[in-house]
């Protein structure tokens, strides 16, 4: 009889093994069950950059639970008996989820809803965690095509209320789920885990915030809103004389019976917007009962990493709506955030006069995505030493989609107090949108100012809100925008007087390509100043003291 030697006695040892632990494994997990962690591997992750994604769910993303549960030590509990789940992604990382119970489900412990009845769960996470929220052994066979819809719905109303940017999803931070839930009650619960820290926040601000339930439209009236809002483009958008590619009535021809058919007033705006979604336009939105449609998008990178600020700067000192700082070589920076606080004058001329001393000037607008165009004027007015064109417009003037009035001029003067003249620069980027778009003409157009980055958005259209009646509320932009030469710049954007192309991967927690460009460029541009040189100073016959 031969002996087995050691070395294959261990291999065989080895392999038994590993065939039962697979065996174990394979009877964990039931029969039929799926495994999500799986079917949606993570290619994504968080970034400060706050970049954000495309998404499409579709019936092969909707999925039957056993159950859907969700601890967090004793602080908080939700619980829901048999459920199906919808999932949207993007590529194949899962970006949000939408849960249905079969019959309403339970918050069991909570700081604020305890006791309520769950009839939706919207849920954002980081796209790892798909295997950990939803267990294989909980994950059965696919679920109901028809819940999509809801989804859709559900995407509409909550996506705003968390890591989104652009009316896009972003990847949430590992540590980060939000459970978003509606109930019976008719009150929202929003929770916002931290499962590093260990700690469930309820946000009641969102309580009220709730998902409408649809409008049933009475005979003949989805007509007649679609009426309106066709009508109402195909008399006032200018737009239609530089998109020859659109063809309104054949859009009308296509849209028109599917309104006809809609039963609600959720089923009409949908279809409104799908009409709308096909002029490509960023000015353009649809909501409904409260809640914005999930528009026309398109991808537009954000060159810019505002963590890095303070690295490249130092230290910044920061309000709603501004940030501001200076360098140790005396480089001031400021970033204006947004255009839509009408206080932000008054303290954009508090914030300059702290640049006092300064040898030049960043002013950062690329995550600017407009607001009142009025208080750009005021703000640019530090820069300009007279009256100046920095944009022009048209309207439509008549029937025809080439009808156009004479193009009007835009003007800002110089405000009355101080002038700052000292070297400038701003970044722009594709973020840079609206009125913020027409901030950067008005600082192009000041003498010792220089723009850097990347082109802006492109979209500047001084729309009016439409009420079409059954709560749907129709944007519609006016106007052609034009720079001073008269040369649209929809779509297309306003270019920078010095292109920096940078990679999103080079935008980290410690680089910023754009600003450290401009940040060298102002410094041998100021090489030969005095660091001490006062260059905001009053205007000739102002007496006011600094």
């Amino acid at each position: 009889m031969h002996s087995v030697p050691v070395c294959r006695r261990r291999t065989f040892r080895l392999v038994c093994s590993v065939l039962v632990m697979s065996l174990v494994s394979a009877l964990t997990i039931p029969v039929g069950a799926t495994d999500l962690a799986k079917q949606y591997p993570a290619t994504l992750d968080f970034s400060k950059q706050n970049r954000s994604y495309n998404w499409q769910t579709s019936p092969q993303d909707v999925w039957r639970l056993e159950s859907f549960e969700y601890q967090l030590g004793d602080q908080f509990q939700i619980k829901l008996g048999p459920s199906q789940v919808v999932l949207g992604k993007n590529g194949s990382n899962v970006l949000w989820a939408a849960v249905y119970p079969d019959q309403p489900g339970d918050i069991l412990k909570a700081s604020g809803g305890q006791g309520d009845h769950i009839t939706s769960v919207w849920l954002r996470f980081h796209p790892a965690r798909v295997g950990e929220l939803f267990p294989a052994d909980t994950v059965g066979k696919q679920g109901d095509a028809d819940l999509i819809k809801q989804a859709r719905r559900l995407v509409n109303h909550k996506l705003r209320s968390s890591w989104h940017a652009g009316a896009r999803p972003m990847v949430p931070s590992r540590e980060s789920v939000v459970i978003d839930c509606e109930t019976a009650e008719r009150e929202r619960r929003f929770y916002v885990i931290d499962t590093t820290k260990r700690t469930a926040r309820y946000v009641d601000a969102f309580r009220q915030q709730t998902l409408s339930v649809p409008l049933t439209l009475e005979q003949g009236q989805a007509v007649r809103i679609f009426d309106q809002v066709w009508n109402a483009f195909d008399r006032e958008y200018a737009l239609f004389a530089v998109k020859p590619q659109v063809d309104w009535q054949q859009l009308k021809q296509e849209y028109r019976p599917r309104a006809a058919k809609a039963k609600t007033n959720q089923d009409l705006a949908e279809t409104l917007n799908a009409m709308l979604s096909e002029l490509k336009d960023l000015h353009i939105y649809v909501r409904v009962s409260g809640s914005f449609l999930n528009g026309y998008q398109r991808k537009r990178l954000f060159n810019a990493s505002p963590a890095t600020a303070v690295n490249l700067v130092g230290p910044l000192n920061q309000i709603k709506g501004l940030r501001w700082g200076r360098t140790q070589d005396q480089i001031g920076y400021i970033a204006v955030d947004t255009l839509s606080i009408s206080s932000l004058p008054d303290r954009f001329e508090a914030t300059l006069k702290q640049m006092q001393g300064t040898r030049g000037l960043i002013l950062d607008l690329r995550a600017n995505g407009g607001g009142a165009e009025p208080l750009a004027r005021k703000m640019a007015g530090y820069f300009v030493e007279e009256p100046t064109l920095y944009a022009m417009h048209q309207y439509r003037s008549g029937p025809k989609h080439t009808d156009l009035g004479t193009p009007q001029e835009r003007i800002f003067a110089p405000d009355p107090n101080w002038y700052y003249q000292g070297p400038v620069i701003v970044l722009q980027g594709e973020r840079t949108m609206s009125s913020a778009e027409a901030f950067v003409l008005m600082l192009a157009a000041c003498p010792h100012v220089t723009t850097m980055g990347d082109r802006t958005a492109g979209s500047s259209g001084n729309p009016r809100q439409l009420d079409a009646g059954a709560e749907i509320i129709v944007n519609l932009p006016r106007w052609i925008p034009q720079d001073a030469n008269g040369k649209s710049f929809d779509t297309v954007g306003i270019p920078p007087d010095v292109p920096v192309k940078a990679a999103p991967e080079e935008f980290t927690k410690t680089a910023d390509p754009v600003l450290s460009a401009a940040l060298k460029r102002l410094r041998k541009q100021t090489s030969d100043l005095e660091s001490s040189e006062a260059v905001l100073v009053p205007r000739s016959g102002n007496n006011t003291q600094q």
